[in-house]
């Protein structure tokens, strides 16, 4: 696990960005969209499934640097009995003595799509306190990126970061994981070409958020620089978690829906460095700190990673 410094863009938007192995010190600006999105183009997409999203998150995982001790994020059941009504993920430092971190699937601040990724934060943005926001990448059905961010208002909002690699405890995954030591990592984002959005909104902007109200809708955009090499690698992943204050008009994914406000976008985004593969999510608030969308995003490196 590597904790990250804060980091304050000369611009005025605040972020912390991090690789797995090293702490960049550079100040650098961002850029989230390398491809245009176009406020037409949604379609409506099918809600993600609880029990897809928990096959492919509950279970045993291992580290890169521990392949053989097992962490287990384990499924809760109703107290009535019959359905899942949640999991119980890890604790960010893979303590056992620590408590798990309880996802309730009826909690509107938990959003999950099948392939396993999630992101986990409040339905309403309060700095006042310290507020932690949570994303987990699915990269193949064996590899996931897992990032927690801790936001407050002390001197405007500063991200203190951890990732963890995980992985599942399989043989053919498992004799690959060599640990990586001193990788060295540029605190620049690369572009990336965006290939699929979904994202989640409630159907009247004016409506509060209600996870189970929520209209699904998904993009898929050009693809610039096909690829057909294989995808299935476990390489080592880099990472960013960055907060962002941007206007309606800037914001690609949900200024459709902000009408003419002003909105707080907490993006956490991964990309394995051998496939190339990028993941992330963003969680857009409005000007009053209120959800109105969670998206996630998959595409590739547009060019070659330095």
């Amino acid at each position: 696990m590597t904790r990250l410094p804060h980091i304050l863009l000369a611009s005025g938007a605040l972020s912390c960005c991090f690789a797995l192995r090293t702490v960049p010190s550079v100040r650098r600006t961002f850029q989230l969209h390398a491809t245009s999105i176009s406020s037409t183009s949604w379609k409506p997409c099918d809600q993600p499934r609880f029990d897809e999203f928990a096959s492919c998150t509950v279970g045993p995982w291992v580290t890169r640097a521990s392949p053989t001790e097992k962490n287990e994020v384990e499924e809760v059941m109703r107290s009535c009995g019959g359905a899942v009504q949640g999991v119980r993920e890890l604790s960010p430092s893979l303590d056992a003595n620590e408590e798990k971190i309880y996802l309730n699937r009826a909690d509107g601040g938990f959003v999950y799509v099948d392939d396993g990724s999630y992101s986990f934060g409040p339905n309403k943005l309060d700095l006042t306190d310290e507020t932690m926001v949570m994303t987990s990448l699915a990269f193949t059905g064996s590899q996931r990126g897992w990032l927690t961010a801790k936001l407050s208002s002390e001197d405007g909002i500063l991200p203190q970061s951890t990732v963890l690699e995980m992985f599942r405890p399989i043989s053919s995954v498992t004799e690959k994981l060599a640990v990586i030591d001193n990788l060295e990592q540029d605190a620049s984002v690369p572009a990336i070409n965006w290939k699929r959005i979904q994202r989640v909104r409630m159907p009247n902007s004016s409506q509060p958020w209600v996870l189970a109200r929520t209209k699904w809708e998904q993009q898929t955009l050009p693809d610039e620089a096909s690829n057909d090499d294989d995808q299935s690698g476990t390489g080592p992943l880099m990472g960013w978690s960055f907060v962002e204050t941007i206007g309606s008009k800037e914001n690609e994914l949900f200024g459709d829906i902000l009408g003419s406000e002003s909105s707080v976008c907490v993006h956490m985004m991964a990309i394995c460095q051998e496939s190339a593969v990028a993941r992330s999510t963003t969680r857009c608030y409005d000007s009053t700190g209120l959800l109105k969308g969670v998206a996630f995003l998959e595409g590739r490196v547009k060019g070659e990673l330095d």
